[in-house]
């Protein structure tokens, strides 16, 4: 899902016109050294790019407005889920509903009416308390997990050391060996 400010927007179009423009100039360069039958270029290269700019630009919006709609739709879906009253951010299309209602002095037919229970809703308050223990939880597993690595940390850098000191002092023995052999033989 793509958000873009005007000052963004007006950013990346300005990237998306010198990259089209970089390809373009690379095209014309590629052409001169191919050693074909000279070959006029079009006149109208500069209008063909502002139209390939504003087939961009239209691409954006109609992105931005679709991801905007989606995201008002997702906010007053789940704000219909709470049981307490929330605000309502405006949609551009209305909500289907599925509901239908019957006066009482209508008969619906020979069906019976049905009732169905209502579905548990959680308060924002409650939900709020839920997710901060989650959070909570979850901050305290991570902090134990980060200190149980700088302690595995510690022990395997002791390990490293004292490996590397084993290896070194033995390669000086071989080396004081070879040198007092190399002493005798002569």
């Amino acid at each position: 899902m793509l958000i873009l400010g005007s000052h963004q927007l007006l950013r990346l179009l300005v990237i998306v016109s010198l990259i089209m423009l970089q390809a373009a100039a690379n095209d014309r360069r590629d052409q001169l050294k191919v050693s074909l039958p000279h070959v006029r270029t079009k006149r109208a290269f500069f209008l063909d790019f502002l139209q390939k700019i504003g087939i961009t630009k239209n691409l954006i919006v109609d992105q931005y407005t679709d991801t905007k709609n989606t995201l008002n739709d997702i906010y007053n879906t789940v704000n219909e889920q709470f049981s307490d009253p929330g605000p309502v951010k405006p949609t551009s299309r209305p909500r289907p509903t599925s509901e239908t209602m019957v006066a009482s002095g209508e008969d619906s037919g020979s069906d019976p009416p049905t009732t169905t229970t209502e579905s548990y809703s959680i308060s924002r308050y409650e939900l709020g308390r839920i997710l901060g223990r989650n959070f909570r939880g979850v901050q305290r597993l991570a902090q134990t997990e980060f200190k149980e690595s700088l302690n595995a940390t510690h022990y395997n850098l002791k390990e490293y050391k004292a490996e590397a000191n084993k290896q070194f002092a033995n390669s000086l023995a071989v080396n004081k060996k070879n040198k007092i052999k190399s002493l005798i033989v002569q």
